[in-house]
This record gives C-alpha cells, sequence and structure tokens, in this order.
C-alpha cells in the first residue's frame, strides 16, 4: 500500500511539472522572435515566387499580385509584434495556470478515493490462485464465444423464422444465461411453429414459471398435462404439476405426486433429492410424517424405470436438430447442456452420479481439469 501512495505521489508530481513548463513557455514567448520566424517564412515565399516567374509558371501581373499580397502580411506582422512587445509582460505563470497545475492531481486523487479501493491490500504473486485465474479467464473466453454464436444464431433466425430447432436452441441458450424473458420469446417462436411438440411443451411451460415470480400458472400446467399425456413418465412435467398444488395450497395432494414421482423414477435418478427435499418440506408445513405416504394404485401400476447409469440414446427431435445445426451449433448446444447440469448440481451436490456424468461430459469437451475436478464432487457426494 505504501508503494501505491509513493507511485500516486510521483506521478501527481510529474503531471504538475509537465503542466507548469507548458503554460510557462506559452506565455514566455516573445512575440517578436515569433514574428522574425514568420518573416523568415515569407521570405521564402518571396524567392519561391522568383523562381516560378524565371520558370515560366506565372506572368508578371500574377507574379506582382502575389507580391503585393505577401508584402502586406508582413507589414501586418511586423506592426503586431511592435505592439505586443509594447505591452506589459504577462507573469511567467498566472493564477489560473497554477491551479490547473494543483487541480488537476488532486481531482485524480479525490476520484480515485471515492470510486476507486485503496483499502484493497497488496496480493503478493505467491499468494495468487493463478490456476484459478487461468480458468476464470478461460470460462470468460468460453463465454463470450458462445455468447457470439448465440447473436449468429439469433440473426440467422431472423431470415429463417420457421427453424424450430433454431429456436429451441437459441431458448436453450439464453436459460442457461439466465435470461428468462429472451428464453420464453424464443420458446414461444417454436411453440407458434409445433403447439403439439411434446419437447416443445415442456420447455415453454419451464419458461414461464420465472417469468411468473416461479409460480406455476394454469397456462404452465396446461402445457405440463398436454407434455405429461405424450411421456406420462415424464419427470419434468410431474414435479411441476405437484408443485402448483401445493403453490394452491393442496400441500397433500402435491406430496402424494412427488412420492409416486420416486416410485417411477430410477433409482439413481439426479432429481431424487430435490423431490425428497420437497417432500420433507411439505410434510413438515403439514405436520404430518413422510413417511405416512405411499404410492398410488396408478403409480405402482407404472412401477419404476430403468436404472440411468447408462443415459438413454437421443430422441428423435435430437436427432433432427444436431442434422440441422452447424458444427459451431451444435458445440453452443452441447456446452448449454453441460453447464445446466453443472449449475444444478452446485445446487444439489449430493448427487455422485451426477457429478460422474459431467466428468465424462467434460472429457468430451476436452476439458480435463474441469472433469478431474467433478470426479472429486463425485467421491465426496453424500449419496
Amino acid at each position: 500500500m505504501t508503494l501505491l501512495w509513493v507511485l500516486i505521489g510521483l506521478i501527481s508530481l510529474i503531471v504538475c511539472a509537465v503542466i507548469f513548463q507548458t503554460l510557462a513557455w506559452r506565455n514566455n514567448v516573445d512575440p517578436l522572435a515569433r514574428a522574425e520566424f514568420d518573416i523568415t517564412v515569407y521570405k521564402d515565399q518571396l524567392s519561391e515566387l522568383d523562381r516560378d516567374v524565371h520558370r515560366g509558371f506565372l506572368n508578371a501581373d500574377e507574379a506582382a499580385s502575389a507580391r503585393t499580397e505577401i508584402e502586406r502580411r508582413i507589414l501586418t506582422l511586423a506592426d503586431a509584434a511592435a505592439e505586443q512587445a509594447e505591452e506589459p509582460k504577462r507573469d511567467a505563470l498566472s493564477p489560473v495556470a497554477i491551479g490547473l497545475a494543483l487541480v488537476t492531481p488532486s481531482a485524480a486523487l479525490v476520484a480515485y478515493i471515492v470510486m476507486g479501493t485503496p483499502e484493497l491490500p497488496n496480493l503478493p504473486y505467491a499468494e495468487r490462485d493463478i490456476a484459478a485465474e487461468a480458468r476464470q479467464v478461460a470460462e470468460q473466453r468460453q463465454a463470450q464465444e458462445i455468447e457470439a454464436q448465440a447473436q449468429r444464431l439469433a440473426k440467422r433466425l431472423e431470415n429463417e423464422p420457421d427453424n424450430l430447432q433454431g429456436w429451441m436452441l437459441l431458448s436453450n441458450y439464453y436459460t442457461t444465461s439466465g435470461r428468462t424473458a429472451e428464453a420464453l420469446a424464443a420458446v414461444k417462436k417454436a411453440h407458434d411453429l409445433a403447439p403439439n411438440n411434446p419437447y416443445v411443451l415442456l420447455q415453454y411451460a419451464e419458461a414461464l414459471i420465472p417469468t411468473q415470480r416461479n409460480i406455476v400458472s394454469a397456462q404452465a400446467s396446461d402445457l405440463f398435462n398436454r407434455s405429461l399425456a405424450a411421456d406420462p413418465r415424464n419427470p419434468r412435467a410431474r414435479y411441476y404439476l405437484a408443485l402448483a398444488k401445493a403453490q394452491a395450497n393442496d400441500v397433500r395432494g402435491a406430496i402424494q405426486d412427488w412420492v409416486d414421482l420416486i416410485l417411477i423414477s430410477p433409482p439413481d435418478a439426479p432429481w431424487l433429492t430435490t423431490v425428497r427435499r420437497q417432500i420433507v418440506a411439505a410434510s413438515k408445513e403439514l405436520g404430518v410424517d413422510p413417511g405416512s405416504f405411499t404410492p398410488s394404485a396408478e403409480a405402482l401400476a407404472m412401477g419404476p424405470s430403468p436404472s440411468t447409469s447408462v443415459p438413454p440414446g437421443p430422441s428423435r427431435e435430437n436427432v433432427e436438430a444436431a442434422h440441422q445445426m452447424t458444427a459451431e451449433e451444435r458445440q453452443a448446444m452441447i456446452r448449454g447442456m453441460v453447464q445446466r447440469l453443472a449449475d444444478r448440481l452446485e445446487e444439489e451436490p449430493d448427487d455422485p452420479e451426477g457429478w460422474r456424468r459431467l466428468a465424462n461430459a467434460y472429457r468430451v469437451l476436452d476439458e480435463d481439469a474441469k472433469a478431474a475436478e467433478a470426479d472429486a464432487r463425485a467421491k465426496a457426494a453424500k449419496r
């Protein structure tokens, strides 16, 4: 910190000296000396005029006219210089000059104290986490690249408004970036193109929630129900429909739906931690034992889903989307999905299987450092 203030003091002195020197030089310029310099220039012009006449570039009348004008300027300059020489000489440094020299560095110092952080201690190089800083810079560059790709996609969609997969991809990116209003606008374009597509219905419903104060509205519930009709096991639709019941004060019905969701879900499903937390919180609100709820007959008839340890293959919609995308768009989609998984795991860290899937995804993206970190989080996660 002491070194910082020493440097500020030295820079301030240098600035003051430069201002003093400049203003002093301007005030001490001898008008006669300046006039002598200007007269020398005009004499050179007269000599050049004689050479032009000798070479035939100017006739006698043109030369006479130009010579008269130059001589007039010389006389005017000489008279002005004589008048200035007779005036009393001003002080080398006027109060205004002194004020400017002192106010400039002072204003800079005040601005730094107000807007800067003079209390911030020095950080020796040995104490810095260089690896973390490098990762942060790399992540910022990566985010900038993805943002540029999204902007190109948005520009492309202006000329291709019927590109369903493009709108879905753009909505995914905006959702990952937390730009909820733009995500909703993009997925609404997709819904206008394919109002009965289950995947579009699901994403449209999810995009509505953060724009409506995190309330599962009647519109969102309708969309979830339509999506659920196409896939009765869809965990996202079931989760949010149960949440809608809880928000409508049907807490018991919400708990029952979440209990059913646990039964029909794979035993290692990553969303189970969140569902169990909701059941515990809702049961506490009702003052009942969570174990008093049992799966419904419908859920028992459906039975549990297979394990999610081996991720299912891509859906038909995913394959169609991949064929219609450029290489950059596919890369942006993959990174967006990976980032969503990483964000969810930060909120629900007790998911070792999720951390392992994230580690594998990072390896595919050649981000070995992040993959190793995800592996470590998987080992440390509570089961």
